[in-house]
């Protein structure tokens, strides 16, 4: 549940140095995408947890990974974890042409999202075919500690 997310995601990244995550979903046609955030996910005031400039989305597809994000530094990468809407989503905060919406998005208690091309990532919807709407199977959440050895 989104509830039970935001608790351990939350004590997670209360630790110190404890901020990346990689949050991984496979949809119930058997696509692996996600997305790998730089800064904690925490709730703030504004919903918006803040520029995430080396985070990035990715696709899986016959074992080839596309990374998207990586080589963009935009401001406008942003992660937003909004508790009254429960939602977690990639992407964001550009006015260009070329956006679509978020980059990736996960909402009713995880049990679907929506990808759709997003000016922030440079990506392509993650996902084929649905209008980038689709059903989640499963979601990992993986956290990395660095520089603690």
């Amino acid at each position: 549940s989104f509830i039970a997310f935001q608790k351990l995601v939350g004590d997670w990244n209360g630790k110190q140095g404890q901020q990346s995550t990689l949050l991984i979903v496979k949809t119930i046609e058997g696509e692996l995408i996600g997305g790998y955030a730089d800064v904690p996910f925490i709730v703030t005031a504004s919903n918006t947890i803040g520029s995430a400039s080396r985070s990035c989305l990715f696709r899986m597809e016959n074992d080839v990974i596309t990374v998207y994000g990586k080589q963009h530094s935009l401001c406008s990468k942003k992660i937003i974890l909004d508790s009254t809407r429960r939602i977690i989503a990639f992407g964001g905060g550009s006015t260009g042409k070329s956006d679509e919406g978020f980059g990736m998005c996960l909402e009713d208690g995880f049990s679907r999202g929506t990808t759709a091309r997003c000016e922030a990532f440079g990506n392509a919807p993650l996902v084929k075919g649905h209008g980038g709407v689709f059903d989640v199977l499963d979601v990992e959440v993986w956290g990395f500690v660095f520089g603690q050895f």
